[in-house]
């Protein structure tokens, strides 16, 4: 005879979520990607992580993650993109927890509507390597794995195309997404170098006369504004090759 499912022991399953955001305004030169992060009562600062409750799926516990913890609702377009399952039995000392992590981004004018008194921005920099911690300070649990995982695969994806995660709100001057890789990258690009692999997945942005729009928000001449191609949804292959980095001021 078969035995029940509820014959073995089984794990309680939650959602680690790694919201990563740019905390200054796309017009700053000097941009440093930053990680949302909740304050424990004892002082640890973790990602924000939700329990899955029974017959729901991990996308709305996702979305029920952000409400409850973060105070977002996140529109039907939401990008929300696994990590990895971390299953280490020893990982919570709660008790046995399979954590499914995930990854997703915020843009600077939505950090505003985050709890204040619960949540902060901790700035991400340094080698995104394995084994190593890019967070100002340890995170509880293995949250530093799961941010550290997360950007070194975002940063994978920033050399080939143009602003994956969402960062930065179109459209946008070459001048600001660069910026953003940079942060991303945490390190300074080529700027000529940098153009040349981004253009061919832009399209200038028109107005209703068909015209291009600049802005008037940069000092010396108007910028021409831009957004992803249409048909650009997906990273572009550019092949193995880093993006130039230009030497640091």
């Amino acid at each position: 005879m078969p035995s029940a499912l509820t014959d073995y022991p089984r794990p309680n399953l939650a959602v680690d979520l790694v919201v990563l955001t740019i905390p200054e305004p796309a017009g700053s030169r000097h941009l440093e990607l930053g990680l949302v992060a909740l304050r424990r009562p004892d002082g640890r600062a973790v990602l924000p992580g939700r329990f899955v409750h029974e017959r729901q799926t991990i996308r709305e516990t996702v979305i029920e993650l952000m409400a409850e913890k973060l105070s977002l609702r996140p529109r039907r377009s939401l990008r929300v993109q696994m990590i990895d399952v971390y299953d280490d039995p020893s990982r919570d000392e709660r008790g046995w927890v399979v954590s499914v992590a995930h990854v997703t981004s915020l843009l600077t004018e939505h950090l505003a509507r985050l709890p204040q008194e619960t949540t902060e921005v901790l700035p991400l920099h340094g080698r995104a390597d394995r084994g190593r911690r890019i967070t100002p300070e340890p995170l509880a649990y293995d949250h530093d794995e799961m941010v550290t995982t997360a950007v070194r695969r975002a940063r994978r994806r920033y050399e080939r195309s143009p602003d994956p995660l969402g960062l930065l709100r179109a459209p946008y001057t070459l001048s600001q997404l660069r910026h953003v890789h940079e942060a991303v990258l945490d390190e300074p690009l080529k700027r000529d170098t940098f153009n040349r692999r981004m253009l061919p997945y832009l399209e200038a942005e028109l107005d209703s006369r068909g015209e291009p729009v600049l802005t008037s928000e940069t000092v010396g001449r108007p910028a021409q504004l831009y957004r992803l191609r249409r048909a650009s949804v997906r990273d572009a292959e550019a092949g193995p090759f880093p993006l130039p980095r230009s030497p640091r001021a």
